[in-house]
């Protein structure tokens, strides 16, 4: 009874995650409700934005308990975030029940998969930390909050969530590889996890069935070795199938083995002693990760990025392309540049003046999560410079009146002179673009907002 009220409640719990979280993204818009603050504390239970607080801001942040929450909830019962609060997680949830019950037949495929691939996570999180540590914050863009919320902001936008697509296609065929390898959050926990103080264990007459193999959904299952590993989400589905009730939840012994398997246990510690192939499969992810951001970490053509946005270098860094600022900008202004302008860039917001102006609302610092787009006021706001190519100007190539461009600025950057020709006032343009965007002129217009 007590086990089947404990599934249901946890049930209960993912749903409201899952569509809280789903619900506050498609809610952003302008003018900000509450609806951004919830969302904003809601991500901020994900350890890895702090680390890309500590690692660029380089200073504490007030909400640093909600992470630390996360990772003492680790450290006492194992991935309950991951099994029980995260929305993304939720959601494999509920694909991982569907392939279930739709690929019986390839139960014992998605298994073996499943365990196959175990060893190799921490050497991926290797990689991901050596990037990180080299000065790129696109790792972040794979941990579970960004992820989703980019995925879901292509949706509402019209495009196709491609990546969502893909992993919502590998937890049908190999359950949830995901959120067991390759998710940067659950890997992370999981190696926290090792040193939690409460598991399931096996505690009583093991059959050696191996239905909690069978079922657990992250390969975590203890039929190997007595206890349940790192990777176990605490959903208790292990303890549930167990047909003789010899997988209960106990408090970790001092020696951290199960009496009954110690030679399995002996056996699976010997298999993770240092070796040599060891080390080299770390230096290879390190080298890996090195030659990774050579290759891709470079600067592309400038683009004109939101207001408040950190320098180039320091805002690809920290952008974790979330997307909340394309969600919630209200004259659309905002779009992701393509994977052509490097990976570096891939999915970081800009603007095409010449498309959609900014409003300059600055709204989009208030959805940032990362600092990438800093708070700032509208008069220290410099996006870019506007710069009038006369040839083209219709004022001052055809000597006709035209002052569209000055009608537009709504930081009144731009005045006529004597013979009524527009002229920039550089310490007052903002590079909102709303003069390029109002410009007559067909093509490109006359006057053009260049980046900072």
């Amino acid at each position: 009874m007590k086990s089947k009220m404990a599934l249901w409640g946890q049930y209960l719990v993912q749903l409201i995650s899952l569509v809280s979280f789903v619900l506050l993204i498609a809610s952003l818009s302008y003018p900000l409700g509450p609806e951004n603050s919830l969302l904003q504390w809601f991500s901020r239970l994900d350890p890895w934005l702090l680390l890309s607080q500590l690692r660029w801001q380089q200073a504490v942040p007030y909400w640093v308990w909600l992470p630390l929450l996360t990772l003492t909830a680790t450290l006492l019962w194992g991935r309950v975030f991951c099994g029980w609060l995260c929305p993304f997680g939720a959601f494999l949830t509920l694909i991982d029940k569907i392939g279930r019950a739709f690929l019986k037949s390839m139960s014992l495929t998605r298994t073996k998969v499943l365990y196959a691939v175990q060893p190799i996570r921490y050497y991926w999180l290797i990689f991901l930390v050596s990037v990180f540590v080299l000065g790129s914050n696109w790792v972040f863009f794979l941990t579970p909050f960004a992820l989703f919320s980019h995925e879901i902001v292509r949706g509402l936008q019209g495009y196709m969530p491609w990546t969502l697509i893909g992993i919502t296609a590998g937890t049908l065929l190999f359950s949830r590889l995901w959120c067991s390898v390759l998710c940067p959050t659950g890997v992370l926990l999981s190696l926290a996890a090792r040193l939690r103080l409460f598991r399931y264990r096996i505690a009583g007459n093991c059959v050696h069935c191996e239905k909690c193999t069978r079922t657990c959904s992250v390969g975590a299952a203890p039929a190997d070795t007595g206890v349940a590993q790192e990777g176990c989400l605490a959903c208790g589905d292990c303890h549930r199938v167990c047909p003789t009730e010899a997988i209960n939840w106990q408090r970790s012994s001092s020696n951290g083995k199960n009496s009954q398997l110690a030679p399995a246990d002996d056996s699976a510690a010997t298999k993770h002693q240092p070796s040599r192939r060891q080390f080299f499969k770390v230096a290879f992810a390190v080298a890996m990760a090195a030659a990774l951001w050579k290759k891709t970490v470079w600067a592309a053509e400038k683009v004109l990025r939101p207001p408040g946005a950190l320098p180039e270098t320091d805002f690809t860094a920290v952008c974790n392309r979330c997307g909340r600022c394309i969600q919630v900008c209200p004259s659309k202004a905002l779009r992701p540049l393509l994977i052509t302008d490097g990976i570096a860039n891939f999915e970081t917001p800009y603007i095409i003046p010449r498309k959609n102006r900014c409003d300059l609302c600055l709204v989009c610092q208030e959805v940032c999560p990362t600092g990438a787009i800093a708070k700032v006021p509208l008069e220290k706001v410099r996006m870019g410079q506007a710069v009038i190519d006369k040839p083209r100007c219709i004022a001052w190539n055809e000597g006709k009146l035209c002052y569209i461009c000055g009608e537009q600025c709504p930081v009144l950057a731009i005045e006529a002179d004597e013979h009524h020709r527009p002229t920039v006032l550089i310490d007052k343009c903002v590079g909102c673009g709303s003069c390029e965007n109002a410009c007559p002129v067909s093509g490109e217009a006359a006057i053009r907002v260049f980046p900072q």
